[in-house]
């Protein structure tokens, strides 16, 4: 029995008396909407914290392999079966693997096309979940709204969002360049107009794939931290970060994610992701992140975005006897190798000053891109990490449920 069949099946056991799971399901009464008694009525404060789910959720905790992670997904690398891309390594699935199912990360631009209005083509999100069907396992999307890329800049005619927005709008108006650019550009999440046609693109999205057993997630972007570049003094084509707003991200943020779990048209039984690392631009806090992580307790939705990091990386103190008393970037840990913490993850496990564990109150789903297991972070590191390493963190420590992983390609891929 391999290692990470090993790992699977102490992470399935662990889940089984999670309070996290049960806390999941329709098993656990709801009050009613609202009570009267005779003229007066109180509305229970269930019904008025926000959308919930109408039934048991989707749960099939295991790992799923990211697909093309960063540039999306598309039916040329999807292949035909024959031409070692996608489709060929998904028919190399068998039921006794440590395969739960596979995530695919896809751009929006792919799935709307539309130049005057919204067009959804679902064609490639259908052809991958067919392909998994086909071998018994479950699906994961992601949709991304941001693009690393090598000179990439608004004015330099790079585009993440759909044409209709641009046209509609201006693309100055509807995207943002990384900073330093040209580095690459993202969807301005804080814009309501933007975040508008983004959940409603999500929400058509439920209303096709959501009651299909077999469709387990879905992840709304590929992450929080967001390096944008602010310069100038009104919005330009070279300026288009001008008019950024970290109050206007939260709101944006908390408006996608009751929509997501809207009563009527968004998902009422499959996961939804906040892929979650840094809070925006320098927005960390304790009470930030204590306000995030209320929302997805409060939408039943999942936590957990890229980025792992090994015990050595990961722990203020070491040895490592329980849970950890410095803050975020802690300027006194006793482990002298303590590098580079993710604040999601050190809010999570509690370990801020001002927060509370989370473990077992919400569902976690790390991603471990692989390019930190012997890429451009670890690759001066000796002997380079493992994939094993990444786990001892993230099953002993954080009692992962779901664990995504970033794959290449064969011959050289995992």
């Amino acid at each position: 029995m391999n290692f990470c069949r090993i790992v699977t099946l102490a992470l399935t056991a662990w889940l089984l008396a999670s309070p996290a799971v049960h806390s999941q399901g329709a098993n656990r009464p709801e009050p009613p909407p609202k009570v009267c008694i005779g003229g007066k009525c109180v509305t229970s404060s269930s019904a008025t914290a926000g959308a919930t789910t109408s039934g048991p959720l989707k749960f099939h905790p295991g790992i799923y392999p990211y697909f093309n992670n960063a540039s999306g997904v598309s039916l040329s690398r999807l292949g035909n079966g024959q031409d070692g891309k996608d489709l060929q390594l998904i028919n190399s699935l068998t039921p006794n693997d440590n395969v739960a199912g596979i995530a695919i990360a896809i751009l929006w631009t792919t799935i709307d096309e539309g130049t005057t209005r919204p067009n959804y083509d679902w064609s490639v999100i259908d052809a991958y979940l067919k392909a998994v069907k086909g071998v018994g396992k479950r699906l994961w999307v992601r949709v991304q709204d941001a693009a690393y890329l090598r000179n990439g800049s608004v004015a330099n005619g790079s585009a993440v969002v759909p044409p209709w927005l641009i046209s509609q709008y201006g693309a100055e108006n509807v995207m943002l360049n990384y900073a330093p650019a040209p580095k690459g550009v993202s969807a301005k999440r804080y814009n309501p107009v933007v975040t508008n046609a983004y959940i409603a693109m999500l929400q058509a999205m439920a209303a096709r794939y959501d009651a299909d057993p077999m469709f387990e997630g879905v992840t709304m972007f590929e992450e929080t931290a967001l390096g944008v570049d602010t310069s100038g003094t009104a919005v330009t084509l070279s300026t288009p970060g001008a008019d950024y707003s970290n109050d206007a991200m939260f709101a944006q943020l908390y408006s996608l994610m009751a929509a997501m779990r809207d009563p009527t048209l968004g998902f009422k039984t499959s996961n939804v992701q906040l892929s979650a690392n840094y809070l925006f631009k320098g927005a960390d806090s304790a009470a930030s992140w204590t306000d995030v992580l209320n929302h997805v307790l409060q939408y039943h939705m999942m936590l957990g975005g890229p980025d792992s990091w090994i015990a050595k990386w990961t722990y203020p103190d070491l040895p490592y006897t329980g849970p950890q008393s410095a803050g975020p970037r802690a300027s006194a840990p006793t482990n002298p190798a303590y590098f580079r913490p993710i604040f999601s993850d050190e809010v999570y496990r509690g370990w801020w000053p001002g927060t509370t564990d989370w473990r077992g109150k919400i569902l976690f789903g790390p991603d471990a891109e692989l390019t930190d297991t012997g890429g451009y972070i670890t690759e001066s590191m000796n002997p380079i990490p493992t994939e094993a390493d990444i786990w001892q963190v993230r099953t002993g420590l954080d009692h992962c449920h779901y664990f995504f992983f970033d794959i290449d390609y064969l011959p050289t891929g995992n």
